[in-house]
């Protein structure tokens, strides 16, 4: 866009109110065809020339414009000039807002529209010509600049009170608004009779005003809630990790299948042991064994431990302690599993199992065995299958590190849906309510 210098901008022409006689300034005569008076409120119709005719008196403003008018700012190298003040209300409810109507003399009018502190600059066919090539319908859905815009609100706008120059009687227009949003973007349809017209609205911080308009952020009124098109930064971060964490996951899954390929699992032994029963002090006990030896053949390996026995409406439990052969080094660990079942109102029902999984880390190179003592509630359990792994597939890890790594992108999701349900809680057309 091109930046303008001021001197791009007509002369001011004076002409007097036919109320107060007091000097009103107008910056645009050419388009001005009404005029308030800001001394008497005084609500003026061009004629001819520069002679006006009083045609009513205007309400008192409601609140004291942020803006002042004939103030020139620049907004994204466009340059323009605030030559009204409009406060509005949506027919037959008290929502009420404030439009500011700039003035680009090279490419034609836009507005600043401010609601509950949430501002959006809203500009027409002269700054985006493509919007000529919306056709009407009802639709509530609108494909524009490769975004899919949603029906977010039907309204009349009515003028409350006004300041400045207007190119039309803001008095009697009756429109009809459509807007449609995808934040941080808005169209607007304004239909009158048959003919509409779309306008294209994006989401600007105070701040980029106050610096376009050198005005104190300070004045400017509070923000109420969340804008109908206010930008969530977790929408963003979580388009933003949607991606790097599926990245991650998929090189979490290649390492944990690279180490397996690398390192495979190797099944150390596989037996089933008898287990001898005895009695101690009238305490069903079960006799200690020893497996066959193995050879750990990696410099560094995992262990994995399976131990199962058919338990019936029982428990076992069994501490095994992993012998170093040369060194008489050892690793103790203990599991146990229990196993139920019955049949209760008609229904068969179970609870536990049969078996139990044990791992070991970091088991060095060497020759090993294991000591198995087992203890058992059933005397006649007389069979321990045991079953030792290296190198066993940890998914376990695995699944918890890709868990891990969708917990913040997950937070995420849950702040941006939330910010989304808490924008269309003021519509009436929220894709969250059935």
């Amino acid at each position: 866009m091109t930046k303008l210098s001021l001197s791009s901008f007509p002369a001011n022409t004076y002409v007097t109110c036919k109320q107060c006689a007091k000097e009103i300034n107008i910056y645009h005569l050419a388009d001005c065809d009404f005029i308030v008076c800001p001394a008497c409120r005084a609500y003026l119709e061009h004629t001819a020339g520069t002679e006006f005719q009083l045609k009513r008196t205007l309400n008192k403003l409601e609140f004291v414009p942020v803006i002042t008018i004939g103030s020139i700012g620049i907004i994204d190298d466009e340059e323009f000039k605030v030559i009204a003040y409009i406060e509005k209300r949506e027919k037959d409810t008290s929502y009420k807002w404030r439009e500011y109507i700039l003035f680009n003399y090279a490419i034609g009018y836009a507005t600043l529209s401010e609601f509950d502190g949430h501002w959006s600059i809203i500009k027409g066919k002269e700054f985006f010509p493509d919007l000529v090539d919306i056709k009407d319908g009802h639709s509530s859905n609108i494909r524009y600049l490769n975004s899919d815009f949603q029906l977010f609100n039907k309204y009349t706008p009515q003028t409350i009170a006004a300041l400045g120059e207007f190119g039309e009687d803001i008095l009697v227009s009756k429109i009809n608004a459509v807007e449609f949003v995808s934040s941080p973007y808005m169209l607007v349809k304004e239909k009158q009779g048959q003919k509409f017209e779309y306008y294209f609205g994006e989401y600007i911080e105070p701040k980029k005003i106050a610096t376009a308009f050198n005005i104190d952020i300070n004045t400017f009124p509070n923000r109420i809630g969340i804008g109908a098109i206010q930008p969530s930064k977790y929408l963003d971060r979580w388009n933003s990790l949607f991606t790097i964490t599926g990245l991650a996951i998929i090189g979490v899954l290649l390492i944990h299948l690279l180490m397996g390929y690398l390192k495979p699992e190797k099944e150390l032994f596989y037996e089933s042991f008898q287990l001898i029963h005895s009695e101690v002090n009238g305490n069903n006990t079960i006799k200690s064994f020893a497996s066959p030896s193995f050879d750990i053949t990696d410099n560094s390996s995992n262990l994995e431990f399976f131990i199962s026995s058919a338990v019936n409406d029982n428990w076992l439990e069994a501490s095994m302690v992993l012998v170093n052969e040369q060194d008489n080094r050892t690793w103790e660990v203990s599991k146990g599993f229990e196993y139920y079942s019955g049949y209760e109102d008609g229904e068969s029902w179970s609870e536990g199992d049969r078996y139990a999984e044990i791992m070991l880390s970091n088991i060095p190179k060497g020759k090993y065995h294991i000591n198995i003592y087992p203890y058992s509630g059933d005397p006649n359990r007389d069979t321990l299958l045991v079953k030792v792994t290296a190198n066993a597939s940890m998914w376990r890890n695995t699944l918890l590190t890709c868990l891990a790594l969708c917990l913040y992108p997950a937070y995420c999701w849950y702040r941006m849906r939330n910010f989304e349900k808490k924008r269309w809680d003021n519509s009436n057309y929220s894709p969250f309510v059935s």
